[in-house]
């Protein structure tokens, strides 16, 4: 799954669980920004948001360093916090919040616009679409076990939504005028005014691809809460180790499943994009206008030195697997693998809030991976 399930603490409390993360150009409103967090995996319509947790988007200015990126220290966040529900009731209260001063209150289910600012939260369809089985199957063979016609895991089920909308005018004048820019979703509490971070996410998979099968290191250990609580703009010098390793195996892994050697490492044993993905935020271009199918374009520039053509980011039916497939196996340079399911249950929508009205199926069984 994208972040479903990432880790043993957040499956404890679903309501803190980013299952997806989104950033693109507004395809309806050019100069806009939008920001979407899912959370809640296998939601219903008795599903609601913590009341105690903030639902935060940071962005920070980016450059291109080498063979991955540098962060400035500016940053824009936006946060998103609701409301208790009351008893006898199902609409939540919200509040956005963001570090330029803005505020508005919302309701859940019900789209928010003031001036410019537009918000939605409430029960979707789940945009993600992926043959987990398959990728597990082909994680414990160590073979390509695809078909051409997968099976949708999460066909017909639901999640939770926070869509922001926002000018990013503003945003990049704070951020010093740089277009490129790195987006992450984070859920976090405050304590004692600092923030512990829960969960956060940035490119999809890393934590349930990357990180998650500690059988290929000597001594493997479960990453993933540690990794979820860690800052994506400040890796702790302590833990980082452990994260290179894993990756490294990992990236190792998906290179040798055609029998052939994408990513030569180097003597040290780092494969060529380790220090790319643990820069783990989506990565935008505002100065570009707004295109389906451009998840990685931006990173696959980084790595074959040319100049990026597109604004990158994440849409909502971007196929991510066969992309990070593609790329993880062959480096880009051969046929295109995927995993045989092509797209989400309801196809996103060009207009806001772009994620569609949820299933509300309650005849699901729980997927085998999950009980396991």
């Amino acid at each position: 799954m994208s972040d479903h399930f990432s880790g043993p603490a957040v499956m404890d409390d679903p309501a803190v669980d980013i299952t997806d993360f989104y950033a693109f150009p507004s395809p309806e409103r050019q100069g806009n920004l939008v920001l979407i967090m899912n959370a809640f995996p296998m939601a219903t319509s008795q599903s609601f948001f913590s009341d105690v947790v903030t639902y935060r988007f940071r962005l920070r200015p980016l450059t291109r360093s080498g063979d991955s990126f540098e962060h400035g220290p500016a940053e824009h966040t936006i946060d998103v916090l609701f409301s208790d529900v009351p008893d006898g009731t199902s609409v939540q209260k919200g509040t956005v919040v963001t570090s330029n001063g803005r505020e508005a209150g919302f309701a859940s289910g019900e789209p928010l616009e003031l001036d410019g600012l537009r918000v939605y939260a409430g029960l979707v369809s789940d945009p993600f679409f992926m043959d987990v089985e398959a990728t597990i199957r082909t994680d414990m063979t160590g073979k390509l076990s695809f078909k051409k016609k997968g099976t949708n895991t999460v066909e017909f089920r639901d999640v939770l939504t926070i869509v922001v909308e926002v000018p990013f005018a503003p945003i990049l004048e704070r951020l010093g005028g740089v277009t490129l820019i790195a987006a992450i979703a984070e859920t976090v509490v405050a304590r004692r005014g600092k923030p512990i971070r829960l969960e956060r996410v940035g490119r999809p998979e890393m934590k349930n691809v990357m990180l998650s099968n500690a059988t290929r290191e000597p001594k493997g250990v479960e990453l993933r809460d540690l990794y979820n609580k860690e800052d994506a703009f400040s890796l702790s010098k302590e833990y980082r180790p452990l994260y290179e390793s894993r990756v490294d195996s990992s990236l190792a892994f998906f290179d040798g499943l055609d029998g052939e050697i994408a990513w030569p490492s180097a003597a040290d044993g780092r494969h060529p994009m380790r220090d790319l993905l643990l820069s783990d935020y989506l990565v935008l271009d505002l100065a570009h206008p707004f295109a389906t199918g451009n998840f990685l374009e931006i990173e696959r520039a980084v790595l074959e030195d040319r100049p990026h053509a597109t604004a990158g980011g994440r849409w909502l039916d971007d196929d991510i697997l066969d992309e990070m497939l593609t790329l993880l196996v062959n480096g880009g340079r051969g046929e295109r693998l995927g995993d045989g399911v092509d797209g989400p249950t309801n196809p996103a929508a060009p207009v806001f809030p772009f994620v569609r009205q949820a299933n509300q199926r309650t005849d699901l069984p729980v997927p085998a991976f999950v009980e396991n």
